[in-house]
């Protein structure tokens, strides 16, 4: 008899895009869990949108409750990334998909609402992310559902 977490979708470790998210996402938050390294992060965008002549307003300075947002926002997205590292199942990345449209729509609201088109290179990964991990959901569905075993222990 195969044990029920080697046979059940939700338990197998997944590769692919949501991996591949997960470390992209341990790459980029880190740097905005400190106030430390999110103010020379702000920096860095500022910087960025200066130099390239950017339309919109760089990103201001941000006071101390600005960066304690933004770094519940890096060490929140480091611990997820980490527990997709770990866990890599269909619910997490059905989670992280979820996330990752909500986040896109919010970055292009406040790029409609004039915050710095700089944003345009996290909306681009954020949805490129997106559709990546949305469209192997929708393979592992389609793949386990003509599984007669899979539907076997989803039912019980």
């Amino acid at each position: 008899m195969t044990h029920p977490r080697t046979t059940h979708p939700n338990h197998r470790p997944w590769t692919g895009p949501a991996r591949i998210g997960a470390l992209y996402d341990l790459a980029v938050a880190p740097v905005f869990a400190t106030p430390w390294t999110a103010r020379l992060a702000i920096e860095g965008l500022r910087s960025v949108h200066t130099a390239l002549g950017l339309p919109g307003p760089p990103p201001d300075h941000f006071g101390p409750e600005h960066l304690l947002f933004v770094t519940f926002f890096g060490v929140l997205v480091t611990m997820w990334a980490v527990v997709r590292l770990v866990r890599g199942d269909a619910v997490t990345t059905a989670a992280d998909t979820a996330g990752r449209m909500a986040f896109a729509l919010l970055m292009a609201v406040a790029m409609v609402n004039g915050a710095s088109t700089v944003l345009t290179v996290f909306l681009a990964v954020e949805t490129g992310f997106l559709l990546a991990q949305g469209r192997q959901l929708i393979r592992a569905k389609q793949r386990h559902t003509r599984t007669p075993r899979f539907r076997e222990t989803v039912s019980r």
